[in-house]
């Protein structure tokens, strides 16, 4: 059976339930599902991680929302995220589709969260794809 994993971080809900519901709707049903739920985008790379060791699923789903403050905050996390994300697909030979939305304001965010412009459907549309 193929098993995703989707991880969702669930600082901005109402944008990442958005995106959840994208990648629900959109996955292809040869596909088991589990959904774990995080606080922010920062612990999506290290419950991946867990869930490899764990539960031995090898694709993923990242879900989430850095949006850019008055800090350099997000600059780190937006790095630190990707950055982890790439390493595990390396490290690990599994595969990470990633709807985690680095963006300038919320706006944006809900601009990529709708029905007709889903990033959390392109995320789960390239996981069909690759393991069809």
């Amino acid at each position: 059976m193929n098993r995703v994993g989707i991880v969702v971080a669930n600082y901005y809900p109402e944008i990442t339930s958005a995106l959840l519901e994208g990648v629900l709707n959109t996955l292809d049903n040869k596909f088991s599902q589990t959904i774990y739920e995080v606080p922010g985008a920062w612990e999506v790379v290290y419950k991946i991680n867990s869930i490899i060791e764990i539960e031995k699923i090898d694709k993923f789903i990242a879900i989430g929302v850095i949006c850019k403050g008055d800090t350099d905050h997000y600059e780190y996390i937006s790095a630190g995220v990707a950055n982890g994300l790439i390493s595990t697909v390396v490290s690990k030979n599994v595969y990470i589709a990633n709807s985690i939305l680095n963006v300038l304001n919320l706006q944006q965010a809900k601009e990529r969260a709708t029905k007709s412009n889903n990033k959390g459907s392109e995320a789960a549309l390239s996981l069909n794809k690759l393991f069809s």
